[in-house]
């Protein structure tokens, strides 16, 4: 008895609306049926009405016997064809028209369900969409969702959201996912931070269309030509306003048109003649692949420099101890790549996934 309960349980008691609703219309139509259910239900005996009852024909009554018997008959093979969770659907139901209108409010009601969970799942941010309005597309299916009884709490949002963005805005979802406890965090403050840092950008780029200085980036603790440094190696400075690399093939992306005036630390100026992105692969755990954003293109240069100022903006922190320092996460403790002492500094060695940018 064990062995037979265990098999019925295994058995899926799902409906496959679809091929039911033509078997079954297939079987009624054969049957010459389908027009109770197509036309609508069977009006109530007349002969129990005093009203009806002494004035009716009958064979209107018999008409009327004929049309409730065929929609008894039909009543019961749409019931009998039903897995049990379908058939306590219609329960309420008392005609064979009934029946097929619950059921395909239901069925037509868990297709929609199903297509917005799979538009929930693989929804992505396009390329040029602003930020602000790929939050909006996102929350606009989590709340047809809660219309069918499905609900998407904040956090399912916005980690949804922050998962799915661009390359161009992954440096917003590092800062975020480092920093803050993104369980306490509701969709409207993530909107408003997205807001603001809309703003800023456009602030930006306003005062950058009305002044036309070439921007000023410090390197104070460094200077030109006294170390000799390996292509794979990346000092770490603190006197560094910004990633720098003289390295033209490492770049997967390179604004040209970006120029500015690199400060050394012995009052000299070189050039910075473009910026844009390097991808390494790192370490933590397993081999993956990490974007530095926003890297100078210094051509004089004869080392790669990461900024400790510039990761600390992303939640990463440089923990020295002795001859031994990382860079970790502020509140993950992922380590952003190994670091080891050489002549001059504090060191990391990438293996550059180049972009062959040659021009």
């Amino acid at each position: 008895m064990a062995a037979t309960n265990k098999q019925q349980d295994d058995v899926s008691d799902d409906l496959n609306y679809g091929i039911w609703a033509r078997i079954t219309k297939t079987t009624l139509t054969e049957k010459g049926l389908w027009d109770v259910v197509e036309n609508g239900g069977v009006p109530p005996d007349p002969s129990k009405n005093p009203e009806l009852a002494a004035t009716i024909q009958p064979e209107e009554l018999l008409e009327w016997r004929d049309l409730a018997l065929k929609d008894m008959k039909a009543l019961q093979i749409l019931q009998s064809t039903l897995t049990d969770s379908a058939f306590r659907k219609t329960l309420s139901a008392s005609s064979a028209k009934e029946v097929w209108d619950l059921l395909e409010e239901a069925y037509n009601e868990q297709a929609k369900l199903r297509r917005l969970e799979k538009q929930f799942e693989q929804v992505t941010m396009d390329e040029s969409e602003p930020i602000v309005s790929y939050l909006d597309r996102v929350v606009k299916i989590a709340e047809e969702l809660r219309r069918l009884k499905i609900v998407k709490s904040d956090y399912q949002v916005i980690t949804k959201v922050l998962g799915s963005l661009t390359e161009s805005h992954e440096d917003i979802a590092t800062l975020l996912e480092e920093n803050v406890n993104l369980k306490k965090v509701t969709v409207k403050s993530l909107a408003d931070f997205f807001n603001r840092c809309e703003s800023e950008k456009r602030r930006c780029q306003s005062q950058s269309s009305r002044n036309n200085e070439v921007p000023l980036y410090k390197m104070l603790s460094l200077t030109v030509g006294t170390v000799t440094f390996d292509e794979d190696m990346w000092l770490l400075s603190n006197g560094t306003t910004n990633h720098m690399t003289p390295n033209l093939k490492f770049f997967t992306t390179l604004d040209r048109t970006h120029r500015g005036r690199v400060v050394l630390g012995d009052g000299s100026i070189i050039m910075a003649q473009g910026r844009g992105d390097v991808k390494v692969m790192t370490k933590q755990g397993k081999r993956k692949s990490k974007t530095i954003k926003n890297v100078l293109f210094v051509p004089d240069l004869d080392k790669n420099v990461l900024s400790v100022c510039q990761l600390g903006q992303l939640g990463y922190i440089m923990i020295i101890d002795g001859d031994k320092t990382a860079l970790k996460g502020r509140r993950t403790g992922k380590v952003f790549g190994e670091t080891f002492k050489g002549d001059g500094g504090f060191f990391q060695r990438y293996q550059v996934i180049e972009g062959n940018l040659t021009s």
